[in-house]
């Protein structure tokens, strides 16, 4: 017996101009049945977004300024469509990462999959503020800006261990797995 997906596979838009990062992305989403390439675009000019409408755009720069801008610009001209920082998927298998993708506007979709990818509700700023530290946002505010642990401690004269206690407590009570999740959450939610 065969059983037939009802749903349309999702489309996911890159912008992006590196070729092989186009390439890469494209045959991951050749991958699976679940997600539909809806191309690559040098620029967001170039996004046909009102036209397309995909469900996800992927932004493959990973310039934070540029990022929230362009996050503003996608949600005004299509506001159902999703947008997601290439940069914070990096460290994902490639299954973990087509999972993702795909569970990332789905109901159904599981906590886990969705952390790495989940937009911030409108009072993510005063959650983070509220749930961190003083100084734990002082580290989430570094590590947005994409300093490494030894260049935290250098500038917050702190130890090496000391930041990586920080990063662990942070990771632990916003339910993150990696620095790179901590860093688009803080974007996201205007505390970088």
């Amino acid at each position: 017996m065969t059983v037939v997906n009802s749903q349309p596979p999702m489309s996911v838009m890159l912008v992006g101009s590196d070729a092989l990062v186009v390439d890469a992305v494209s045959r991951l989403f050749s991958l699976d049945p679940g997600l539909s390439f809806a191309g690559s675009v040098e620029s967001l000019a170039d996004a046909p977004l009102e036209t397309e409408r995909p469900d996800v755009v992927l932004f493959a720069q990973s310039d934070p300024d540029a990022y929230r801008q362009f996050a503003e610009t996608v949600r005004g001209r299509s506001p159902g469509t999703h947008v997601a920082m290439l940069d914070a998927l990096k460290n994902l298998t490639v299954a973990d990462f087509l999972t993702t993708v795909r569970a990332f506007c789905r109901t159904e979709a599981k906590p886990t999959h969705r952390r790495h990818l989940r937009s911030l509700p409108s009072s993510g700023t005063r959650d983070m503020r509220q749930l961190l530290s003083d100084r734990e946002l002082e580290v989430v505010r570094l590590v947005a800006e994409g300093l490494s642990n030894k260049e935290i401690s250098a500038r917050l004269a702190l130890s090496d261990k000391t930041v990586k206690n920080h990063i662990s407590h942070i990771l632990a009570k916003l339910n993150l797995t990696a620095r790179t999740q901590v860093a688009v959450h803080a974007l996201r939610a205007g505390i970088a």
